[in-house]
Parts: C-alpha cells; sequence; structure tokens
C-alpha cells in the first residue's frame, strides 16, 4: 500500500514552512505499516510534470491533499490531474475549508472521493484499513463520501491528544527546500 500526501501550492509571499500536519500524518501511516511519500507543492513547481513525475515514481493506491480556503482550488485542480492520469487511486481531502464545506466540495468536484472532516490522524488509518478490506466507508468515522442516495456523513470522531502521536515524519520533507526558500 502506497499513500502520497500532497501540501497544494499555496498563493502567498511569505517564505513557506514545513507542512506540520501532514508530517503527523505521514507518522501515522508510517507507524501503521503503509508506504508513505510527501509532495508539498510550496517548494515545488506547482505544475502538471512536477505532479505526473511523482505519481510515475511513487505510484500511489491513495493521494491525500489538504486545504484551507485559500489553497481549496489549487488542491482541487492537482486531484484532477491525478485522476486523469489514474481514475482508480483513491482521493482523500482533508483540511479546516473541507471540513466544513464536505457537501459542498463532493457535489462539485468528483475528483474528490472521501472528505476527512476535522483531524485526521486515526481517520486516515481507517481509511487505508478499509482500502485494504471492505471498501464500506460508512464503517470509517469522520469522513463524509458520495453514495448513490447522496452524501453520506458518518459519526464524527473525538479529537485527538497530540501527545498520543508519533513524531511528525519530517525525514520526509525536504527540509533544505525551506530552508533556501
Amino acid at each position: 500500500m502506497r499513500f502520497l500526501l500532497v501540501n497544494p501550492f499555496c498563493p502567498i509571499t511569505e517564505g513557506p514552512t514545513p507542512p506540520l500536519g501532514i508530517s503527523f500524518l505521514a507518522a501515522v501511516l508510517e507507524e501503521a505499516g503503509v508506504e508513505v511519500n510527501i509532495l508539498d507543492l510550496s517548494v515545488f513547481p506547482n505544475t502538471q510534470t512536477t505532479i505526473l513525475g511523482k505519481l510515475r515514481e511513487f505510484r500511489p493506491d491513495i493521494v491525500g491533499i489538504t486545504s484551507v480556503t485559500m489553497t481549496f482550488l489549487n488542491a482541487v485542480e492537482t486531484l484532477k490531474i491525478i485522476k486523469d492520469f489514474n481514475n482508480d487511486i483513491l482521493t482523500v481531502m482533508g483540511g479546516p475549508h473541507v471540513s466544513f464545506c464536505a457537501e459542498e466540495s463532493l457535489n462539485s468536484y468528483k475528483q474528490i472521493d472521501l472528505v476527512v472532516r476535522g483531524e485526521g490522524e486515526e481517520t486516515i488509518v481507517e481509511i487505508v484499513k478499509c482500502y485494504n478490506s471492505s471498501k464500506n466507508w460508512s464503517d470509517v468515522k469522520g469522513i463524509a463520501f458520495r453514495s448513490p442516495d447522496g452524501i453520506v456523513f458518518t459519526d464524527e470522531r473525538n479529537l485527538v491528544d497530540v501527545n498520543s502521536l508519533p513524531l511528525p515524519a519530517r525525514h520526509l520533507l525536504p527540509l533544505g527546500r525551506y530552508r533556501a526558500l
């Protein structure tokens, strides 16, 4: 199982910082035995060539991307490139924007398969387990997804105690790029 985590391009002029949330997600996935890679488009060229190169190199089964309102459209465009490359890749979007606008996001953007609502550290591991077995998304707390009957919201998930998490997987980040930029 391969899981690619993506930090979308952010159109700000300040220097980029390592994405802490994605680093925590990568750490819990590694702890669960998942092969993880991170693509941070805030420090690499935000081009179709960059994204497709990473997809060809890593060959993910699942791609997870985060979004705040300012990066949402860049995240959606990135998922479109991914789905055009291989529609079988499961695409998962988390972050504040889709946590509050899950139904609208799923109705408007078919390239989003699942939305993680709220904190994703426990949810993302359950998504992987579900992907490897039944793909009955109703069993995963804290998500929203499409069904033939409309958008389904599963039960809310409790907040995570950050002290219970493994240290962020900073070894997966191109730390030199942040310093250089």
